[in-house]
């Protein structure tokens, strides 16, 4: 019993400074950081933290404290959160990847975050530094960066991704900066006009080009999702990497923005087509 307690104990520890560690590495506002995802892991942290002391003082699990039908009703509802979100992940850990030698007509390079002080997040980094290797195979690629000034930032993405690209050597005329979008529908909505504003073509046509889409691995599935629900009718997917150290956090969040988008789709059938001007 004792032992079982230290390990709740710990493991609450581990999972609540986790959520300092993430907050620290790429620190946001204050409001941001008052509402931040990563909060969690506190939680989850508290919660183990709790029951390892109760464990301790009255030598036994606060569960059993529990009535019969409370119980029955929290294992039901944790089995079938844990289903549903196994499915979920298997398929985000499937998404349909290209090696970056495939061609495309563009490029759709999607934001991720950035900080309080206008820097981009590791994860968005290694986009960037995937969609740089793949615009020096294609010479003659145009990529849109796409993100928005996001919540309680002050700072849009776009513009910081186009810096960083020029600065590994990207040159200029080959990025559109998309700098209004504030999610993942967002940032193809906004591309697809901007595309077609770029081309001088219709938006049709831009939905029937071939579109490379680059993002981390964690994120692809859900975005090449999207985009066949949004009218693409040629997208494939590149994966960058992710920083080891965001790999717990960005599964979890992301598992919960897949459910979160199956549960809108079976709702309200959204997000739509993009009605092609």
């Amino acid at each position: 019993m004792f032992i079982a307690a230290i390990i709740e104990i710990i493991l609450g520890s581990i999972f609540a400074l986790y959520d300092v560690v993430l907050l620290c590495i790429s620190p946001g506002s204050v409001l941001k950081t008052i509402f931040s995802f990563t909060h969690v892991w506190a939680l989850g942290g508290a919660l183990l933290i709790f029951a390892g002391i109760y464990r301790i003082r009255y030598n036994q699990s606060f569960i059993k404290k529990l009535s019969r039908k409370v119980k029955i009703i929290l294992s039901v509802a944790a089995g079938i959160a844990v289903i549903i979100s196994i499915v979920n992940l298997i398929f985000i850990l499937t998404p349909d990847v290209v090696p970056v030698s495939e061609d495309s007509d563009y490029v759709i390079l999607l934001g991720g975050g950035i900080d309080k002080n206008g820097r981009l997040p590791k994860s968005v980094e290694y986009r960037v530094l995937k969609t740089k290797e793949y615009m020096d195979l294609h010479k003659n690629t145009v990529c849109v960066v796409t993100g928005g000034t996001l919540r309680f930032q002050k700072y849009a993405e776009g513009p910081e991704i186009k810096r960083r690209l020029m600065a590994a050597g990207i040159e200029s005329d080959r990025i559109l900066i998309e700098d209004k979008a504030l999610d993942t529908i967002q940032n193809f909505q906004y591309s697809c006009k901007m595309l077609a504003d770029y081309a001088d073509v219709s938006e049709q046509e831009i939905l029937e080009s071939r579109i490379m889409v680059i993002t981390n691995a964690f994120h692809l599935r859900r975005a090449l999702r999207l985009t066949k629900r949004m009218g693409f009718k040629n997208t494939k997917g590149i994966a960058a990497k992710i920083p080891w150290y965001s790999v717990p956090h960005s599964y979890l969040r992301e598992i919960c923005s897949y459910i979160k988008l199956n549960v809108r789709i079976l709702l309200t059938g959204k997000p739509k087509p993009i009605v092609a001007m």
